[in-house]
């Protein structure tokens, strides 16, 4: 044990921070189709196995690609949807048998993370699954203001099934989905009552108060054309002719928009469980208009494009959605984020060109996303590994959800997917809490920069501090030493590693050590990294296999070169 913390300790030092993203090159033993193979698995989905990298050494890249494109979804299990406020009759007995789970299933949010983290080990749709988590991330709700499990889970399914879609059409289901417009108050956003009052333009006579602006704001900053700043199609400012950036957008267009998404309110109520009287709202169809609340006047959005005056609320819908999804700026702004979840936190301004062009080439194709990710993916950038001379800022440090699912997807680890809380040191406890983002900035921000390295964005750095660092390697030392034990009914099976299948190499550090390399570290661990391993397992008896391997399986997945995507 010493020397594991010594370890921990040296790689999660302020200097070492920078070093995660310094590049040295792999003396791995294993071919270079195999290196290939895992590169693009870690990029594509939740990490490598033994059976995801022979499958794509046996088909190439572009058919493995076009046999996840077409692969059949895992939807989110359907839930029923409850009141607001959890009845008395709904509640946990874990005494009666079977146990009763009515308050944990329809008032936490255990079944969907449990869902999430269940398809991420062991689901086909891997690709999928990676880009709808990427959206998850960009699109951002919350639990914080979306407190029911069935809420959630109607809107991560609308990601989930749109993931490979059309982006203008994702953002306009985005938009009327009313988990959403609780998150962000476009729910019952109403007119404002002019002065004199005009009923052409507000026929409601009651609202004194101006719309909420938070979603108008949002969609704009986070949801579309971004930042404040007009962008060019490799995602660089534009700048006028004094080097000054131009302006997308103000307040008054915040104003305006906030304008036209009024009037919306939730569907009709839901029919109760049964034997529950209370209303159910309707969080499973998207949000409909109600004109009288509607302001019908004319308004002025992005470009100069203008709405003219008594146009419904789904008329302005359109226009607004057109305006936004094919304004020049949302291209590059959502290709470079897509980009950052899945290849590097530092593309370059010609892979966001390359890839945005993609995106605008197709902006009203069905399956634009699809084309998008594929370009992604498919980008030389993408495709050649990094060197310390070539891009040495290119890759991604691991967030935590990567790390764990990489980690025990590559152990063939078996699960009942319980590995999202604080209890058994899970995501919750590195600071990614499935479905839990602290706002609508998502855990961390894009242009989070590595710490002492200005100018090296490191997105996932901004959760990763020493609680952070400590807690992943925690993870890791309870799954390879001993187990997250089964707990009747919340983990029917708990976490568990069966090591035998690398045992056979344990008389053979150095062999052991490349194959754990390939699995876990993509083949990236440095000759020096390796070496420092295999000094380390020669010094357990060769008697002891198990623990030999618990050693190599320790160190190759807490040493910082892993965490980083390469």
């Amino acid at each position: 044990m010493r020397r594991r913390r010594f370890i921990v300790r040296s790689w999660v030092g302020s200097a070492a921070l920078a070093l995660l993203l310094f590049w040295t090159d792999s003396s791995s033993a294993a071919s270079g189709s195999t290196k290939d193979a895992a590169r693009f698995l870690d990029q594509s989905s939740f990490g490598a196995t033994q059976a995801s990298i022979a499958r794509l050494k046996q088909l190439g890249v572009e058919a493995f690609l076009t046999e996840q494109l077409a692969g059949p979804p895992n939807n989110y299990p359907a839930l029923a949807f409850w009141p607001s406020s959890q009845p008395s009759t709904c509640v946990n007995d874990n005494a009666a048998s079977p146990p009763v789970t009515c308050q944990r299933d329809n008032y936490t949010y255990y079944l969907i993370q449990r869902h999430f983290f269940t398809n991420a080990l062991t689901g086909s749709d891997q690709l999928r699954q990676r880009v709808a988590f990427a959206l998850s991330q960009i699109l951002v709700t919350s639990e914080s203001d979306v407190p029911l499990p069935a809420w959630m889970r109607s809107y991560q399914q609308l990601l989930y099934t749109n993931a490979l879609g059309n982006f203008r059409e994702l953002l306009k289901g985005v938009t009327l989905h009313p988990s959403m417009g609780r998150f962000l108050d476009m729910v019952n956003n109403r007119c404002q009552t002019r002065t004199p009052h005009n009923p052409a333009i507000c026929t409601s006579s009651s609202n004194f108060f101006a719309p909420n602006e938070n979603y108008g704001r949002e969609v704009l900053q986070l949801f579309s054309v971004g930042t404040l700043y007009k962008l060019n199609p490799d995602g660089t400012d534009q700048t006028d002719s004094s080097g000054n950036p131009i302006f997308t957008y103000n307040q008054q267009n915040i104003t305006e928009f906030a304008r036209v998404f009024t009037g919306w309110v939730l569907a009709a109520n839901l029919p109760p469980p049964a034997g529950v009287t209370d209303p159910v709202p309707n969080y499973q169809d998207p949000m409909v208009a109600v004109e009288s609340r509607h302001d019908r006047g004319a308004k002025t959005l992005l470009n100069g494009v203008t709405i003219p005056e008594g146009k419904t609320a789904q008329e302005e819908m359109e226009i607004a959605m057109d305006n936004l999804a094919y304004h020049p700026n949302t291209a590059p702004f959502i290709s470079k984020q897509l980009i950052q979840h899945l290849v590097s936190s530092n593309p370059s301004p010609a892979y966001v060109k390359r890839v945005a062009k993609v995106f605008s080439d197709n902006s009203h194709s069905a399956n634009q996303l699809q084309l998008v990710v594929k370009a992604i993916l498919l980008d030389r950038e993408a495709r050649t590994a990094p060197t310390a001379r070539r891009r040495p800022n290119a890759g991604k440090l691991d967030e935590p959800v990567l790390f764990m699912t990489r980690f025990l997807r590559a152990l063939n680890a078996q699960s009942d997917g319980v590995i999202n809380s604080f209890s058994t040191i899970g995501s919750a406890a590195m600071a990614q809490d499935v479905f839990r983002a602290p706002s609508v900035f998502n855990y961390y921000p894009p242009d989070y920069e590595v710490p002492g390295e200005a100018g090296i964005l490191g997105p996932a750095f901004g959760i990763f501090n020493t609680r952070t660092s400590l807690n992943r390697a925690n993870f890791v030392n309870r799954l390879v030493f001993g187990n997250i034990p089964a707990s009747q009914p919340d983990r029917p099976t708990g976490t568990s590693i069966d090591f035998s299948p690398w045992t056979a190499l344990s008389t053979t550090p150095a062999n052991l050590v490349a194959e754990l390399n390939c699995l876990l570290a993509a083949c990236s661990l440095s000759s020096a990294a390796q070496a420092t391993i295999v000094n380390a397992i020669n010094t357990v008896p060769v008697a002891n296999a198990l623990r030999r391997v618990q050693t190599a399986v320790y160190l190759v997945a807490t040493t910082g070169q892993t965490s980083v995507q390469r």
